[in-house]
């Protein structure tokens, strides 16, 4: 109680004479907030029930205000309702108040204050005063800062008065995106390298002759030693993606894989020499050397991977291309491998397969045997079936010289075809019907040639006139290929010529001398 006393004859001594109605009781949180500046301001002057009420101390309403200063305006910090006196002038414990106080972040829509957060408020903004922005020319502070941008506002073409750091580094491609050319610039080249435009251009001096020179940056880029690379604008844009291709001035074809100039022409590079205008092939191409040869010798630089035909491999293999030349073996990469190690030659059987299958496992399996130069000269006729089957050459006889007539030499299994295929006739005789012709003959050896056996190796014991001494000679009566025995009466008077009147009417003379029983 003695307490409550206290504070209360402070209160009052502190109201003066003017506070006339003092609550009944003020609480002891009054000694807290009494230095504030909105207290200082009233106490003494107001008393305290016009504003906490004649009972208590409830927070007084936010309109209360404008009970007092109906004629004061708020038009930076407007309410919905009510003006927001308290968001600047508090009653409550506080440090001094300052617009940075709340502005140093973010307020609804307004950012939070960057550039001149260090400079009075109250130099652009009015608090009861309109126009409550009356903001002083930039050039009162920043006089030295002149610039050459051709905009409309000056400086806030670039700058937002309470911009963040580095923002008008980041806003240059906004604007210059929708610019005609030659100042139109897109937002992608920010991206390549270049990531600030006052990275080359001063931020208040935007003439060519004040753009940083590129060697400020790029002093480790040497350039290839062309007279058609006399700067580095001549390849590359400062405002585009990416440099020009090399097409645009170079009018070449490029078919070498990959089709990029710069794999073999490094612009930039320091391992290059300056007299040297590309690297060398085996820099890539490790392990496809072809003997002695060089690169070049073959290859054109520009003219990607050649045919290896007798065009190309001509200019050395000279002989070999002229021997394959309108055959099927002009390609010479279907036998051979261009680069690496000497190769071993394609078997013959890549492209003849149908051969190589039906001479296998016989002794026509290595086609070198008849064809030794076929790889070269596919024109040489292949050596005679003689060289290697010289006793069936010996033996063969007349007419079967020819071994292809019987033989096909990729098909050494097939059997050779039968003998009526040539000697019809005589597959139509009395012993073609009877037996196999390989009876009485062989086609050829390998045992030396030989007569057919004689007609009693089958015809041991005959009937009849057959065994008269006189009739032992089979070929007297007998042709070996005639379509039937001959029976007419010529046939005996050939030897019987005594016999010519014998009977002069018979056809025949074995109607009554018969040789079969």
């Amino acid at each position: 109680m003695i307490r409550r006393l206290l504070v209360l004859a402070i209160v009052v001594a502190g109201c003066g004479d003017v506070d006339t109605h003092v609550p009944d009781q003020v609480p002891v949180a009054y000694l807290v907030v009494q230095p504030s500046p909105g207290h200082l301001a009233h106490v003494g002057k107001v008393e305290c029930a016009a504003c906490h009420g004649a009972t208590g101390f409830a927070p007084p309403p936010a309109v209360l205000c404008a009970t007092c200063h109906p004629a004061v305006a708020t038009p930076l910090h407007p309410g919905a309702n009510a003006p927001r006196c308290l968001d600047c002038h508090v009653f409550a414990r506080v440090a001094t108040v300052t617009c940075m106080g709340c502005h140093a972040q973010v307020q609804g829509t307004h950012a939070a204050v960057g550039a001149h957060a260090d400079q009075p408020c109250a130099s652009c903004h009015h608090a009861h005063k309109a126009p409550s922005l009356d903001p002083q020319p930039c050039t009162q502070c920043h006089a030295a800062q002149t610039t050459k941008h051709a905009g409309l506002r000056g400086c806030l073409d670039c700058h937002g008065v309470h911009e963040s750091a580095h923002t008008a580094d980041r806003s240059c491609a906004t604007c210059h995106a929708k610019q005609p050319t030659p100042l139109r610039i897109t937002a992608a080249a920010t991206t390549i390298g270049h990531p600030q435009c006052t990275g080359c251009h001063q931020p208040h001096a935007f003439g060519k002759v004040e753009v940083a020179p590129c060697a400020s940056c790029h002093r480790d880029r040497p350039v290839l030693a062309v007279k058609s690379h006399p700067a580095c604008t001549s390849c590359h844009d400062p405002h585009r993606d990416a440099p020009r291709p090399c097409t645009t001035c170079h009018a070449i074809q490029v078919a070498h894989p990959g089709g990029n100039c710069a794999t073999c022409h490094p612009v930039h590079s320091h391992a290059l020499p300056v007299e040297q205008k590309a690297l060398a092939c085996v820099g890539c191409h490790k392990t496809e050397t072809h003997g002695t040869a060089k690169c070049l010798e073959c290859h054109t630089p520009h003219g990607g991977k050649p045919a290896s035909t007798a065009a190309t491999c001509g200019h050395c293999h000279t002989a070999r291309a002229t021997s394959t030349a309108n055959t099927g073996h002009a390609a010479c990469a279907l036998c051979h491998t261009v680069h690496g190690p000497p190769p071993k030659l394609a078997t013959c059987a890549t492209c003849h397969a149908d051969k190589a299958s039906s001479t296998a496992h016989t002794g026509h399996a290595d086609c070198a045997s008849c064809h030794a130069n076929a790889t070269h000269a596919p024109g040489t006729p292949p050596k005679t079936c003689a060289s290697c089957h010289r006793p069936e050459a010996s033996s063969a006889p007349a007419g079967h010289q020819n071994c292809a007539s019987c033989h096909t030499p990729h098909q050494p299994g097939r059997p050779p075809p039968a003998c009526a295929t040539c000697h019809v006739a005589e597959s139509k005789s009395v012993h073609g019907h009877a037996v196999a012709c390989a009876t009485c003959h062989r086609p050829h050896g390998p045992q030396p040639p030989s007569a057919p056996p004689a007609c009693s190796t089958c015809h041991a014991k005959l009937p009849g006139l057959h065994a008269v001494a006189n009739h032992g000679t089979c070929a007297t009566c007998h042709v070996p290929h005639e379509l039937a025995t001959r029976v007419e009466r010529t046939a005996c008077l050939t030897c019987h010529r005594d016999r010519v009147n014998h009977e002069p009417t018979a056809q025949t003379c074995t109607g009554c001398h018969p040789f079969k029983k």
